[in-house]
């Protein structure tokens, strides 16, 4: 198959949804399949292992990591030289519906295939000024979710819920884990002296995640202060990632035995997984949380929310607690009952690692080349699902885009796209991610 992935964020960023964007890349690869990319283009260098075509971009406002790319007639030109079998739009928002509508606009009928990663009108309410986005947001996004030929969502709970909420045609992309970079056997004393600041004997929980506010990390500053001081048998917190609210966490760390480790990547955040003694998830906004996966891969038993899709990884008392959403009285007595008990946490972590060791990447992308296959099929039969558009939603779309470009015009310039060939050459079976693999905190 020739798959076009439209993707809302591309390397150089690396987050989870650019993590899993990568691996569906060199999975399909190994299956002989062509992949392109069509993504803003970015600052910074970027080696992408398949061909892509980017286009001029600004950096949100409120969120400058996230940067909002313009097409223009260009995308048409990219398209009919690939000559996609299927048009995947990876966590499509700003750039993607623009994209979404000049294809319409253009007439273009190929089958697209639209995925949901991001509970965009969650995330909005962590930022000052934009909670009242929310609705408008959810309403925006199953308006054009809607125009799909399939959706997919990466956890069973998001499936029905995304279902229960208006959206139309929606499966399941299967969660992943690399069971073999991620295990128990990366436990590392020198990685646990480091995640303990040379107090080793301490329990010591670890989180992962970047560090801005819809990741909700500010919570487990009250739960440190809940537990038992640093010292013999005392209660540690390694924090893995980086990012822009890093100095107002610090600052609400302080007084408590917390560490803040900054980005780790492949083997040394293996080790600093396997070397902690339980993972802390304090994130309401998860579509399934790739860091959940990591820790239990790891044999770490996870302490979270019962909040997003992550209920679907974690079973409540099999592998793992569950907590009451913004509830540090219940989030730190569940977290010192794990603590206190030895048996209790060496019997979830056994029960987290078996979990998670048959959902490999694998098995994963190939059911996602069955959703592609099952896609182009029906549409050869019966045509697009829906074609016919959304005139508020491209208007309202547009507005969005010139507002915030507005907003960012004086505070940094944009960035011109441009088009490239793959960075080296993209033989099946490949491994794409030798420099980026594991990083997280972007």
């Amino acid at each position: 198959m020739r798959i076009l992935i439209i993707a809302e964020v591309y390397l150089p960023k690396v987050d989870g949804v650019v993590h899993r964007t990568m691996n569906l890349i060199r999975h399909l690869q190994s299956c002989g399949d062509e992949v392109m990319v069509i993504c803003p283009q970015s600052e910074g260098r970027v080696e992408s292992p398949v061909p892509m075509k980017t286009f001029a971009s600004f950096p949100c406002p409120s969120y400058p990591e996230y940067r909002m790319g313009v097409p223009d007639d260009s995308l048409g030109e990219a398209v009919d030289r690939f000559q996609p079998d299927i048009i995947h739009f990876l966590n499509p928002f700003a750039f993607g519906f623009q994209c979404h509508d000049w294809l319409l606009t253009h007439n273009e009928r190929r089958p697209l295939l639209f995925s949901f990663h991001t509970l965009y009108g969650e995330f909005v309410k962590q930022y000052p000024g934009m909670a009242l986005m929310s609705r408008m947001l959810w309403w925006l996004t199953r308006a054009y979710h809607n125009q799909a030929d399939r959706n997919l969502t990466v956890s069973t709970i998001m499936r029905d819920e995304l279902s229960a909420a208006g959206f139309e045609r929606v499966e399941l992309w299967p969660p992943a884990v690399d069971c073999e970079l991620f295990s128990p056997a990366r436990r590392d004393p020198a990685m646990r002296a480091r995640l303990t600041d040379g107090h080793p004997s301490d329990r010591v929980l670890l989180t992962v995640s970047r560090l801005a506010p819809e990741k909700n990390v500010g919570f487990l500053a009250e739960l440190m202060r809940r537990l038992p001081a640093s010292g013999h048998d005392g209660v540690r917190l390694a924090i893995v990632g980086d990012g822009p609210q890093r100095p107002e966490l610090e600052r609400q760390f302080a007084g408590t035995s917390t560490r803040f480790l900054g980005y780790l990547r492949g083997a040394e955040l293996a080790a600093a997984y396997a070397s902690a003694d339980a993972f802390v998830y304090a994130s309401e906004t998860e579509t399934m949380g790739n860091v959940i996966l990591e820790a239990m891969a790891a044999g770490l038993a996870v302490v979270a929310p019962r909040a997003g899709g992550i209920p679907s990884l974690v079973r409540d008392g099999v592998d793992g607690l569950m907590y009451s959403p913004r509830d540090p009285a219940d989030a730190s007595r569940v977290l010192g009952s794990l603590l206190a008990d030895d048996a209790c946490r060496a019997r979830l972590a056994a029960g987290a690692r078996a979990a998670v060791e048959p959902w490999g990447w694998d098995r994963s992308v190939e059911r996602v080349r069955e959703h592609y296959e099952q896609t182009i099929a029906r549409f050869a039969a019966e045509g697009p699902a829906s074609r016919h558009g959304n005139r508020l939603a491209s208007t309202l779309v547009g507005a969005l885009v010139r507002v915030f470009h507005t907003a960012s015009f004086i505070t940094r310039p944009r960035v011109r796209g441009k088009e490239a060939p793959a960075a080296s050459p993209a033989r099946p079976g490949e491994p794409l991610l030798s420099s980026h693999r594991g990083l997280h905190g972007h």
